[in-house]
């Protein structure tokens, strides 16, 4: 007898009919609710070097050096 979680692969993930909605399902529940969750986090660590913040640090530098 095979044991129990390859039953359970072979009869819910191994289906294709099951597979693509579980495929599909995954990355959007990702990005609803993890990322979500996160992104005050994500905001708070990259506060300072994102890239309109080094792009008007490059303009400075540039401005700077041409005078």
């Amino acid at each position: 007898m095979a044991p129990f979680w390859t039953n359970v692969l072979n009869y819910t993930y191994a289906r294709g009919f099951i597979r693509v909605p579980i495929v599909l399902a995954l990355p959007i529940f990702f990005n609803k609710f993890v990322l979500y969750e996160y992104e005050g986090a994500f905001k708070r660590w990259n506060a300072g070097h994102n890239q309109v913040d080094i792009w008007n640090r490059l303009k400075a530098k540039v401005a700077a050096d041409a005078e």
